[in-house]
Parts: C-alpha cells; sequence; structure tokens
C-alpha cells in the first residue's frame, strides 16, 4: 500500500522552462479566442488537438526541436484526417487505429522522440474516428486542426529564439533502414502496440462506445512507459487522476458558465497541465480530464453526464488492457532472451571443447 501511494505521488522535479508554460497559454488562448470571435467553435474543439503539438517542445533536443515539432505535427494532422476517413466504414475504424499507431510507434522510436512519445498521434486518430461527416467536410475540420499544428511550431520557434538554443537543423543524416538496423526491437515493440490498439478500437466497438474514443487513448497512453514497472505505475496514476477529475468536471459542468468562461478554464488547465505532465503524471491527468470534458461542452451541452461516465469506465478498461499487454510482452521478451543467452553460452561451449 506504500509502494502504491509513492507511485501516485512521486514528485519529479524538471529543469523545466519558464517560457515554454507562457507560450503553451498563449496557444491555447489563441486558438480559443479565434473560435469564440469568429462564433466557429469547431476551431476551439478541433484546433485544440493541433495545439497537442506544443507538447512536444524540449529545449534540451538542442538542434532537433523543430524538426520534432513539424515530424508530430505531421503525424497529428495525418492521424486525424485518417480517422474521418475510417469512418466511411464502421470496420476500418480498429484497423486504421492500428496502422496509425504502428508507424507513429515505429517513427517515433527510432527517431528517438519520446516523452510524451505517440500518445497525442493515436489521442487525435481515435477522435477523428469519432467523427462522421461527409468527404467534402472533413476538410475544414482538417484545417482547424492544421491551425493548431501551425500556431503550436510557430509558437516553438519563438521559444527557441528567446532562450536562445542553437541553430536548428532539418536534414535527415541517416535513412529509414540504417535507423531500424540500429534499433531492431522497435519493430516487435510497435507491432505489439499496433496489435493492442486494434483490440482496444474493437472492444470500443463490441461494448457500443463507438462515439468514443477513450479506450484506445488510455492503452496507448500507459504503453507509453519506457519500463514495465513504469507501465504498472502509469496504470494506477491514470484510473486514480481520472477517477477524480471525472468527480471534479461533473461539478464544474453543473455550474451555468459563458463560452469565456469555459474559454477561461480551458486555458488556465492547460498550463496546469503543461507545468505537471513532467512532475506527476497522477495530477496531469486530472487537469487533462476536467479539461477535456469542459473542452467537450463548447460544441454541445447534451448528455454530459453520460459523457461522463463513459470516460471513467473507458479509462478504467484501457488501462487495465494496456498493463496487460505490457505484462504479457515483457515476459515474452524475457523469455526469449532467456533462450537466446542459453543458445549463444552452448555454442561457446561447443566451440571450446571442440578445440
Amino acid at each position: 500500500m506504500k509502494k502504491f501511494y509513492q507511485s501516485i505521488m512521486q514528485f519529479n522535479h524538471p529543469n523545466d522552462s519558464k517560457v515554454r508554460l507562457i507560450l503553451a497559454g498563449l496557444c491555447t488562448l489563441i486558438i480559443n479566442l479565434i473560435g469564440y470571435v469568429t462564433q466557429i467553435y469547431e476551431i476551439n474543439s478541433f484546433g485544440s488537438l493541433g495545439i497537442f503539438t506544443f507538447l512536444h517542445y524540449n529545449p534540451s533536443d538542442n538542434r532537433r526541436v523543430m524538426k520534432r515539432l513539424i515530424f508530430t505535427g505531421c503525424f497529428i494532422v495525418i492521424g486525424f484526417t485518417a480517422g474521418m476517413i475510417a469512418t466511411l466504414n464502421i470496420w476500418l475504424v480498429p484497423v486504421i487505429i492500428s496502422i496509425i499507431g504502428f508507424i507513429s510507434r515505429l517513427m517515433y522510436r527510432i527517431n528517438n522522440i519520446d516523452k510524451p512519445g505517440d500518445i497525442f498521434v493515436v489521442l487525435v486518430t481515435a477522435i477523428g474516428t469519432t467523427i462522421q461527416v461527409p468527404f467534402v467536410e472533413m476538410i475544414p475540420l482538417s484545417l482547424y486542426v492544421s491551425l493548431g499544428v501551425f500556431l503550436s511550431i510557430t509558437m516553438g520557434y519563438i521559444a527557441l529564439k528567446i532562450e536562445g538554443v542553437e541553430q536548428q537543423s532539418l536534414k535527415v543524416h541517416t535513412t529509414l533502414m540504417t535507423r531500424i538496423k540500429r534499433n531492431p526491437r522497435a519493430i516487435i515493440d510497435s507491432f505489439f502496440y499496433a496489435i493492442t490498439l486494434f483490440f482496444a478500437g474493437y472492444i470500443n466497438l463490441a461494448l457500443g462506445l463507438g462515439n468514443y474514443g477513450w479506450i484506445v487513448v488510455s492503452t496507448s497512453a500507459i504503453l507509453q512507459g519506457n519500463t514495465l514497472s513504469h507501465i504498472i505505475n502509469r496504470h494506477f496514476q491514470r484510473i486514480v487522476g481520472t477517477s477524480l477529475g471525472v468527480l471534479t468536471a461533473a461539478l464544474i459542468i453543473a455550474f451555468p458558465m459563458n463560452i469565456l468562461t469555459k474559454i477561461i478554464l480551458i486555458v488556465v488547465f492547460y498550463i496546469i497541465v503543461e507545468y505537471f505532465i513532467p512532475r506527476n503524471y497522477s495530477i496531469a491527468v486530472f487537469f487533462i480530464t476536467n479539461m477535456t470534458m469542459i473542452q467537450g461542452t463548447l460544441l454541445s451541452t447534451d448528455n454530459w453526464q453520460s459523457l461522463l461516465q463513459v470516460r471513467l469506465v473507458s479509462i478504467i478498461i484501457g488501462s487495465i488492457l494496456g498493463a496487460i499487454s505490457a505484462l504479457l510482452q515483457y515476459r515474452i521478451y524475457d523469455y526469449f532472451s532467456k533462450e537466446s543467452i542459453a543458445e549463444k553460452s552452448q555454442e561457446i561451449k561447443s566451440e571450446n571443447y571442440n578445440r
């Protein structure tokens, strides 16, 4: 019980940038004000998906910061568009999610882009699969997401100039195959990841939760951990953070608020999320839950109670599925690693005997 409490309340002390926090708030403020002024609240909802690009701003990446932002932004737009196209046939949904999951996971691993990893690519893809609109209407929605991506990249560039980070390079120095050969385990890891996301998407459909992609998102979030113990800790942290977040979100949404008040809350919560993501995952998830719930009421205030219930159930199912997948994957790795070591030891003994 003590270890469980420590895993929930563990607080890291990263060497964080205040500039990043300020510009993160500006990103979400600008995109929400554009939607508010134009009265096109789709910009608030879908443009905010593109803003997730800025969560990958990391000045410690030195010359690769802009490359990292552009790389993430492109994947977010592609994933969102592919998710919407998948709605043309309901059975395409888990397939598209798993394909995007495999490609994004592989590319992020071989290019050493971690923290927060490809979680937001999967998130926007899952959200895309919930939007059933004619093909022609998909174009403006993708443009709204692209607007958020463009704003994030612009703010990232401004942050680099303020912080005096070294000159950026967009060149690709090694081929794709070379990077895969350097990290062959990434292929297996991405395959496991894709299969798990496929099952998450299928369970989503089987349980009648087709209008929501939170099982998939939760599964992906759990599997972002680098070690088995890290993944298990994230499993508990996500469940605790989401459960408490759903309760407070219900209280907040129950109060009558105008659009501008909601936008102010969203901006404040986004800055808090940016602050806590590298420090305490439980607290970050708590505020993410509140932020996304309020964001969801900008377009429609109907059935928000059912949204809260579905989110809580989906998070628990997705977290359990992700934890089981990780446990199975690491057990298989462990087994074959021992078998490989045993075979090599036997070969060495045979060679020594023959000599």
